[in-house]
This record gives structure tokens, sequence and C-alpha cells, in this order.
């Protein structure tokens, strides 16, 4: 166990990989669309908690963002790794890595092409692998804030602990970003996305993201907030809504 919970941190340590720390319920992919000029940007989250004695647990969750923008031409990877272990034994595990292209097609538009893969026993999940691409456009985009909406058909790829070989199904993600700055120092961030199946759009999936950010100096933040997620058609044996807290620091470089 001790030797999973070292490879899972040196994974998420790697320069390459970045997200919001919160707890790895759900991956913020929204964030950092903001960088306007052209060139490398990155940042780089973490949190850890231990105690001893009469209470035993270690808390460890890591990521970031790392990001490259030309001229109309966007790249990102992003990474979150979150693990917990109560009196010697695995509580929680959670590993998501996501790639992202986006092309600006004007001032407001933007294309997407993503991949992204999820590994999280505690959720029955040995894999989730999920190709997409679709559109976003920003309703709002000034020095306050932005609002951004998008939809992006996406290809499903899972493999579920106990059955049989994989599911292969089409889902369609709708989003909702919203980033106001709330003075020089402060940023409310919001993100919503629902995920139906096109086959059964009963079977859908919800998740959200509240977050303030607050700026300690030209580098380092402070980041509070609240995720959740719902599954409305979760396998059986499995919650159907996971929800986290989360605080912890983010280096911008």
């Amino acid at each position: 166990m001790r030797y999973r919970f070292a490879i899972l941190a040196a994974l998420c340590l790697l320069p390459a990989l970045t997200a919001p720390v919160q707890g790895g319920v759900i991956l913020n992919t929204l964030a950092g669309y903001d960088q306007r000029e052209p060139g490398w940007s990155g940042k780089i989250d973490g949190l850890f908690s231990g105690s001893g004695g009469n209470t035993e647990r270690i808390i460890f969750s890591a990521g970031g963002q790392v990001q490259w923008r030309g001229e109309v031409n966007r790249w990102c990877l992003q990474s979150v790794g979150a693990y917990e272990e109560s009196a010697g034994r695995e509580t929680a595990r959670n590993v998501v890595v996501h790639l992202r292209h986006n092309r600006d097609l004007s001032e407001a538009w933007a294309s997407i092409l993503f991949a992204q893969v999820q590994h999280n026993p505690f959720q029955r999940l040995e894999s989730r692998w999920l190709f997409g691409a679709g559109a976003r456009v920003n309703v709002r985009d000034d020095e306050q804030g932005r609002i951004g909406i998008g939809l992006t058909p996406m290809l499903e790829l899972e493999r579920i602990d106990g059955e049989p070989g994989h599911h292969t199904r089409g889902r369609l993600s709708a989003f909702v970003h919203v980033a106001q700055h709330l003075n020089d120092r402060t940023r409310l961030d919001l993100t919503a996305f629902w995920q139906p199946l096109f086959s059964d759009i009963q079977a859908w999936r919800a998740v959200g993201n509240v977050a303030l950010v607050v700026e300690i100096n030209g580098h380092l933040d402070l980041k509070l907030g609240a995720a959740v997620e719902d599954d409305a058609r979760a396998p059986a044996g499995v919650e159907r809504t996971d929800w986290s807290t989360y605080a912890g620091l983010s280096w911008t470089f």
C-alpha cells in the first residue's frame, strides 16, 4: 500500500501534470482557459494531511496543468490524483489525465478536441476513456470575468470491476463556466457539466465545482471550494453521489 502511494505521488507531481486539487472527485477541465498571451504557462496544486496516535490518517492530493498557446491554437495537459489511507487501510484513490486542444475560430468561438482517462476503484471504475470533439462560445469575456458554454459529443469506453468486457457508448457533454473577479486578488469560479447517454437521456452524469481563488502573491494562490458528482446509473454497490470540499495552494509559472 505504501508502495502504491509513493507511485501515485510521483506521477501526480510530474512537471507536465496539473489541475485543481479537489479530493479526486472531479477534474475541472475548464480552468486555465483564460491565458491570453502566446507561450507556455502552468500551475501545480497540492494538499497533504497526516495524523497519528489515536487517529491514523493520510490524505494526499496533487495535480495541475501545463498549457501552450499560439496565435489561434491551444494545447493543455491536466492531471489530478488523490489518495486517502485510514488506520493503514486505503479508503480512496482516484487518478484522471486529460489532454485538450482548442482552436480559436473567432473572438468568441473555439473548437474543442480532447481525450481523457480515469481510474477509481472505489467507484468500481477500472478505466474510463473519453474522446470528444465540439465547440464552446464565450457569451461574456472581459477583464471582470467570463461566461462560456459549450457542447461536446464524446465516445466513452468503460471497464467496470466485476463486469466482463467493456462498455462502448456515446454521450453528450454540455457545460457552462463562469469566472468572476470579485476584486483585484479574488476570483470566483463556477463550472457545471451535464452528460447524458445518446441512447438513454435518463442515464446521465452531472458534475459541478465552485472555487474561491485568492491571490497571495504573483505566483501563489489559495483555493477553497467544493465539488459534487452525480451518476444516475452508478454501478451496483456504488453510491450515486460523490462530493468533496477542498483547500490548498496553487503555484503558477
